[in-house]
């Protein structure tokens, strides 16, 4: 699909999904799939709340999902040291931080991912749906997990910490 058309129909889902103006002139002017992208990861909670945008337009960033850290459909996971990494669907694998990485990490849908800490790294996860994660972190490093919904199993060594926010209550 062309850029110009891909636009318009990302733009037509999200205004029906009661995306703000200004985020619908963003999708309107974005100069690349990669502009799309980032606006994606940007907008996750708008993306997470309205399913956003359909299976079928997903698929048009195929090509460039993996670079963005983006894991959708069946796709593998294999992050390492990535800032971002959003897991949806039916992703499964791995995410790898150390040194002194900083990380977001977004697991929702069905999807499957352990996600290994060490040295002094950080990371933040978000858990929906019915996502299974498991963190495991060692060393110094630290990890926040905030379950909105699924499950997580976490293992600490060392002097790892790993906080748990339950919002499921």
């Amino acid at each position: 699909m062309q850029l110009q058309e891909l636009k318009q129909r990302l733009a037509a889902e999200a205004k029906a999904a009661g995306i703000c103006s200004e985020w619908y002139d963003f999708i309107l002017k974005a100069s690349s799939k990669e502009r799309l992208i980032t606006l994606f990861i940007k907008g996750q909670d708008f993306c997470e709340e309205n399913n956003y945008p359909s299976l079928e337009l997903r698929a048009e960033f195929a090509d460039i999902r993996a670079r963005f850290g983006v894991y959708c459909a069946d796709d593998k996971v294999a992050a390492k040291s990535l800032r971002s990494v959003i897991a949806f669907d039916r992703a499964t694998g791995k995410a790898e931080y150390s040194n002194f990485d900083a990380a977001t990490v977004s697991a929702r849908g069905e999807s499957e991912i352990t996600i290994t800490a060490k040295d002094n790294a950080f990371v933040v996860v978000s858990i929906s749906g019915g996502a299974k994660v498991e963190v495991i972190a060692s060393d110094n490093a630290r990890v926040s997990v905030i379950l909105h919904g699924g499950e997580c199993r976490t293992q600490a060594s060392e002097q790892a910490t790993i906080k748990t926010t339950d919002k499921r209550k």
